[in-house]
């Protein structure tokens, strides 16, 4: 096995602990509020709380983690999920929710951004699809066997339980953080950030991510609640099912990684992926079974799949890397922002129309984008994205590496 190789996996390894922990936690959560009594429009703002916090501190994170070495902010950010997931444990009380989600959101922003600030720093210039699948499978891996495993222990030992798991999950995080490499910060000024943002493939990436993360503010909303309360599943039946969608996710995030090295057409591809995801996003509110929800999300995630990939390749040829948590951060901030608008949108639609009316909506918005990115934007910077293809990449920074 390649030093290469081992480098990818390992990072791979924390975003599926990283996923379970933020996944696996989130997706029940708005379970856990209404077995607590709260109201669908309470529940979508609690939702919104963790993307509101991430976009409160995403920026000063990402240019910590290319100042300073990104592995410490990772290990803070395990520290603190360890502390969120002990109050819920110690105090589960409803006036503290608020409180207690904003540290969720605090930990979940500092894993999420050193980590990916981390990979981008470390990847190689070849195979970007191969190294970038990879991580994106950890992640959907840890998604999977977070939401099955925490889909049982609510099934059989109550939503209470739910944080034991989380903390279980968060100690794991900080243990193999400790042994991820130091990398060394660069300081330079944080205008240079704006220079990052002048080529159109960036504002593509951004325009990008903004409209996959409105449909999952619906998802975080909606997407247990439809299940459970609409179609009549058990807790524990929907994660089998959302377990059984990240095995395939995971799939086609490898295809997705093995036809970006061979085509090297990212935006044309990802603006396929937006117009499946969007298509089978409004059939999913449909579903009137296990089979036929199944079936639905297996085909909206495939465009899902590839979204998520490509946004990980195209970042890392429009971000050089030694502004690369700063960046990346960027592109959190606008996924969030998104995420926060539609979390709360999706719960006043939730209450006022039907959870598959929103389902339909949020659906509806993807499938415009997707045409405006095919129709419009390719064609307007044909030029400029023609010559990013052609190259591989806008920057080629070395960045040192030092063992722990």
């Amino acid at each position: 096995m390649s030093a290469s190789f081992r480098r990818v996996f390992f990072y791979a390894w924390l975003n599926c602990l990283c996923f379970c922990f933020y996944w696996g936690t989130h997706m029940y959560m708005p379970y856990y509020y209404q077995q607590a009594g709260l109201s669908d429009r309470h529940i979508g703002f609690l939702i919104s709380i963790v993307s509101l916090t991430t976009i409160a501190v995403v920026f000063p994170i990402g240019f910590l983690s290319d100042r300073v070495d990104p592995k410490k902010l990772f290990l803070a950010g395990a520290a603190i999920g360890i502390i969120f997931a002990s109050l819920f444990i110690l105090k589960p009380r409803p006036e503290f929710f608020e409180p207690y989600i904003f540290i969720f959101g605090l930990a979940v922003a500092m894993i999420q951004i050193a980590l990916a600030a981390h990979f981008l720093k470390q990847v190689a210039d070849q195979e970007r699809g191969y190294q970038s699948a990879l991580y994106t499978i950890g992640g959907l891996i840890g998604a999977g066997v977070g939401a099955q495993f925490n889909g049982v222990i609510i099934n059989h030992f109550g939503p209470a339980n739910l944080f034991w798991s989380t903390l279980a999950i968060a100690v794991l995080l900080l243990l193999f953080g400790l042994m991820l490499p130091r990398v060394k910060g660069i300081p330079f000024r944080i205008s240079e950030y704006q220079d990052d943002l002048r080529h159109p493939l960036a504002w593509i990436l951004i325009f990008t991510a903004f409209i996959v993360s409105s449909h999952s503010g619906f998802e975080h909303v909606g997407y247990t609640l439809i299940q459970t309360r609409v179609i009549g599943l058990s807790v524990a039946q929907a994660g089998k099912l959302f377990m059984y969608i990240c095995i395939w996710m995971s799939l086609i995030s490898w295809i997705s990684g093995v036809v970006h090295d061979r085509a090297k057409k990212p935006v044309m591809w990802a603006g396929i992926a937006l117009l499946v995801s969007g298509v089978f996003q409004s059939l999913s509110g449909y579903g009137h079974n296990f089979y036929d929800f199944l079936g639905y999300r297996m085909i909206h995630t495939m465009g899902d799949s590839f979204s998520g990939v490509l946004i990980l390749i195209i970042a890392s040829v429009a971000f050089p890397k030694k502004r690369a948590g700063g960046s990346w951060a960027i592109l959190i901030l606008v996924r969030n922002f998104s995420d926060f608008i539609f979390s709360n949108a999706a719960g006043e639609l939730n209450q006022t129309i039907g959870l598959r009316q929103g389902f339909l909506v949020s659906g509806i918005l993807v499938v415009v984008a997707g045409l405006v990115l095919i129709l419009f934007l390719r064609p307007r910077f044909w030029k400029e994205i023609e010559a990013v293809e052609k190259t591989g990449a806008l920057y080629q920074p070395q960045i040192q590496q030092h063992e722990p």
